[in-house]
This record gives structure tokens, C-alpha cells and sequence, in this order.
């Protein structure tokens, strides 16, 4: 890992740039399919989404910081997995994000590794998310660090 930057928990006040990058990512996802299209006040609404994420024990933020600038962040929350399988716990990422200019310095997997700790502290059984079938980059990401893809989300949408 470079160390030119550091992964710390998010905390309340980190909601508003996490909310920044978050809608920098809701760009990039729409690029991959529009059904990401974000709502008007979306940018609002994740900030205080986030704000509680930061203040709940079953939930996750962590957010990169390289020099006083923060450029990354990660968040989710603890799921327990069907009750028809046998149970599992997940910690389950549902989003990750690393600005442009700042990939490819460890910054991504700093942030994965972060959530593994956390879920493993409260005994989880895994990290779970979900990746946009477009996003090449995004999946060989995932699949490099371990992931396997166990389950293809479709939609058919209505004209």
C-alpha cells in the first residue's frame, strides 16, 4: 500500500464529501446503463443517508484521504442472507468509490480491506455487493481481490 494516503472510519461531518464522490460514482454508473440515473436531490439525500451510516454500529463508512482531501469512501451495512439457505451474515458493500485522478495506489483495496476487519470483528461470514454488469473494470477489480460472481441481477424496464 502507497502512503500517500490513509483509511480512516467516516465519521458524521464526512458525509458531505462522501456524498460528493458518491454522485462523481452515480455519473460513472450511468455512463454503464442509465437505469443509474440519479434522482433530483439525490446528492442531499446520500448526505444525510450517510450521516447515519457513520453513527450506526451495523453499518460501515470508511473514506480515503490523500494530503486534507478526501478522494475516496466505501459504506454499507451488516445483511443476513435468506433464511431458506443456511446463515450467513454479510457485510454488505453497497457503495465504493475512488476519484479519477487517485485509482490505481492501493486505494481501492485499503477500503475493502477496511470493511473485511469490521465485518470480522462482528463475525461475519463475508463481504457481499453488487457490481454494474458494464463495469469491466470494476468486476476484474473485484474478481482479482476474490470475489466470485454467485448471482446476475436483471431488470426489464417498461417503455
Amino acid at each position: 500500500m502507497s502512503g500517500d494516503f490513509t483509511i480512516r472510519p467516516g465519521r458524521r461531518e464526512d458525509a458531505t464529501e462522501a456524498a460528493r464522490l458518491w454522485m462523481q460514482s452515480a455519473r460513472e454508473h450511468t455512463a454503464h446503463d442509465r437505469v443509474y440515473e440519479t434522482a433530483p436531490g439525490a446528492e442531499k439525500t446520500m448526505r444525510r443517508f450517510l450521516a447515519d451510516v457513520a453513527n450506526s454500529g451495523y453499518s460501515f463508512l470508511f473514506v480515503a484521504v490523500a494530503g486534507d482531501r478526501t478522494v475516496g469512501f466505501i459504506s454499507g451495512e451488516m445483511r443476513q442472507g435468506s433464511p431458506t439457505f443456511l446463515p450467513k451474515t454479510w457485510a454488505s458493500v453497497d457503495d465504493v468509490f475512488v476519484e479519477s485522478g487517485y485509482r490505481n495506489r492501493g486505494m481501492g483495496r485499503a477500503l475493502l480491506g477496511s470493511v473485511e476487519e469490521w465485518a470480522k470483528e462482528r463475525n461475519a461470514d463475508g463481504i457481499s455487493l453488487q457490481v454494474a454488469a458494464a463495469n469491466e473494470r470494476g468486476r476484474k477489480f473485484y474478481e482479482d481481490l476474490g470475489f466470485r460472481e454467485i448471482s446476475v441481477y436483471e431488470v426489464l424496464e417498461f417503455e
